[in-house]
């Protein structure tokens, strides 16, 4: 068995369904499960339509709503319209999502606020529209594709938003439900992003969660291979949009591709890796646009290169908190005081480094700052906050082997004030902090040091 997930863009319109459909049936031997994201655009349509609801505003509501009906028509006109009876069966379908959206946004514009329970169940409608469009119109194509509600196969927590997978029940529920599907030679097609808590309500795995979805079924039902199809030819050097000279990595190992998603890279969800890794199972990223390219394998071994970085990320949105107190001088237990304190808030952290009297750390998410630094500076510490700040990550293998590859980096960003680094004795990721405005010019320059400019001898 194998996992393929299609991304939005992968699915876009007619055309890009009817591509994905190609590249599901040419693997049919292998037995697919098949796991795709909503259209392009719809979940942001489904968000926009929360918030038109919350301010009460109906007519918006009715025309986001319509706006998403009439793309699935549209698309299932072109894929399933030659067999009528197909395309009554999806329209009675989609109709019926379609009033569930309206029921839910009734009940929001109500009461003029949206809890995150109803939130997911909104936002998890447009995987599921799109894995029934994709399911009929493999049967349209004599594949037989079979629809699968997601919420039967992945159970998670409560934490609605982002939730986590219960793996055992899981496990469980993918024996029962996807396997006899596979043994009947029948194709399933799921809904990613999605899941169900064990009383029944709607969860979601987070923005981007389709890939970890297609990871935790792959994990479930001990796949051979997770197919991630995307609109890229694979993992690169750099994001392509910043550097078009980029490279496809052919071949990383699991820990990098987990440290570049986490650090900025968008070809992977950070959490994707975690259950193919629990399983030995090899993740491969492929490009729908371009399926003749190889594209990027993840394992756990990745190539067998001894040493050297593989692609530059940038994390941006970061705020620096940098932390100052003579007490933490020859003091013990300083330091868990003080992520005592982040604990209590939730804050996570990224970076850090410390000297004898001062901590600076990075955190991505900014919502409780104003109230950690009022709780630090409660117990006398001074705290300096640096908003609109980027984490400029170098990743590869054994960095600290060769010492030209910091000299390199440090000598690409002369001219480029940092306010932070970092290289960790696993030798995986230099990360340099700098100002967001300076980001695309540091990235490029190293770049250019790294992949671009020719070795010294």
């Amino acid at each position: 068995m194998i996992v393929i997930k299609f991304g939005g863009t992968s699915v876009g319109d007619a055309q890009r369904v009817a591509n994905a459909i190609d590249i599901v049936a040419e693997r049919r031997d292998r037995d697919p499960i098949v796991v795709v994201s909503a259209l392009a655009g719809v979940t942001n349509d489904l968000v926009a339509s929360t918030e038109a609801a919350c301010a009460g505003d109906d007519a918006r509501v009715g025309e986001i709503i319509d706006r998403v009906r009439q793309r699935h028509e549209d698309v299932a006109m072109r894929l399933v319209q030659q067999k009528f009876d197909f395309f009554e069966a999806f329209l009675k379908k989609l109709h019926r999502q379609i009033e569930e959206i309206h029921t839910i946004l009734r009940g929001i514009a109500l009461l003029r606020e949206i809890t995150p329970r109803a939130k997911d169940k909104v936002m998890a409608i447009g995987e599921q529209l799109s894995s029934v469009l994709f399911a009929y119109s493999m049967m349209m194509r004599a594949l037989p594709g079979e629809p699968v509600d997601s919420g039967e196969v992945v159970f998670t927590d409560a934490k609605f938003g982002e939730a986590s997978p219960l793996m055992d029940e899981t496990r469980a529920a993918a024996e029962r439900v996807l396997l006899p599907i596979i043994e009947r030679r029948h194709i399933p097609v799921m809904g990613g992003f999605i899941g169900r808590t064990r009383d029944g309500a709607t969860t979601t795995l987070g923005r981007g969660g389709s890939d970890y979805s297609a990871a935790i079924v792959g994990a479930a039902v001990g796949a051979e291979e997770i197919q991630i199809w995307t609109d890229v030819d694979g993992m690169m050097t750099c994001d392509p949009r910043l550097i078009p000279g980029a490279r496809v990595i052919e071949h990383i190992s699991y820990v990098e591709a987990a440290e570049l998603a986490w650090f900025g890279a968008k070809v992977l969800h950070p959490k994707t890796i975690a259950p193919a890794v629990e399983r030995n199972i090899p993740v491969r990223v492929l490009n729908t646009h371009n399926v003749a390219s190889p594209g990027t394998l993840v394992s756990a071994e990745g190539d067998q290169r001894e040493a050297g970085p593989r692609a530059v990320a940038v994390k941006r949105g970061v705020s620096v908190v940098h932390m100052t107190s003579s007490r933490m001088l020859g003091a013990y237990g300083f330091l868990a005081r003080l992520f005592a304190i982040f604990d209590q808030l939730q804050v996570s952290v990224d970076l850090i480094t410390t000297s004898e009297v001062s901590v600076s750390v990075t955190v991505d998410d900014t919502h409780n700052i104003g109230v950690l630094k009022e709780g630090l500076e409660k117990d006398g510490i001074d705290v300096d906050v640096r908003n609109n700040q980027c984490i400029v990550a170098i990743v590869g293998r054994n960095l600290m082997k060769d010492s030209a590859v910091g000299a390199r980096v440090f000598d690409a960003m002369r001219g480029v004030p940092m306010s932070m680094f970092s290289l960790g004795t696993s030798g995986l990721n230099l990360s340099i902090v700098c100002d967001e405005r300076d980001a695309d010019e540091a990235v490029r320059a190293i770049h250019a040091a790294l992949f671009e400019a020719p070795v010294p001898a």
